[in-house]
């Protein structure tokens, strides 16, 4: 076995050890891309790009991610998801980004929303209104927060920016090695 696959495994297994800490009120387990999360994904409004259904979601890695426009780190990890996408596109990876928050300080405005999606212009889909799914992925309360699950929906990454952590965000080659892990 080469040495990086053995390093991707070695990563993945550290975030499935990760994962199976309980993840919420009520939660025991890891968090896994079911049907029911996949209904709902595929529910909410698209802002850029669109899923074709919760089918668009099956039997794929899937790169899921909640940011939120005005969120510095958001910004970066946004970067390291076109990157992803452009990569592993092919291979059977779909990347989804889901806003939240983002009126989260008052005025309903989505200027701001707009300007990043024009500057970023992602080719993967990016879905509005997370709010709605937030409770389904283990009380999604900080952003950036995101997801990597495997063609059978089971979790390889979960990254959540803690309040006062230094890293603020997944970067590019964790949330990599997680995909070829599962490849």
């Amino acid at each position: 076995m080469p040495f990086a696959n053995a390093a991707a495994r070695c990563s993945v297994a550290l975030a499935l050890l990760v994962l199976a800490l309980p993840v919420g009120a009520g939660e025991t387990g890891p968090i896994v891309l079911d049907d029911a999360r996949r209904s709902s994904l595929a529910a909410l409004p698209a802002l850029t790009g669109a899923l074709a259904g919760p089918e668009a979601l099956e039997d794929r890695v899937v790169v899921l991610a909640f940011f939120a426009s005005w969120c510095p780190p958001c910004h970066p990890e946004f970067d390291h998801l076109k990157a992803i996408d452009a990569r592993y596109r092919d291979e059977g990876v779909t990347v989804v980004a889901v806003n939240i928050f983002e009126d989260h300080f008052g005025g309903g405005d989505t200027a701001r929303l707009e300007a990043f999606l024009a500057k970023k212009a992602p080719a993967f889909a990016v879905l509005g209104e997370g709010e709605q799914v937030a409770g389904l992925f283990g009380r999604v309360e900080r952003i950036p927060t995101l997801f990597v699950f495997g063609f059978d929906g089971g979790p390889a990454l979960h990254f959540i920016h803690a309040r006062g952590a230094k890293k603020t965000h997944a970067g590019f080659e964790e949330i990599e090695a997680a995909v070829r892990g599962l490849l």
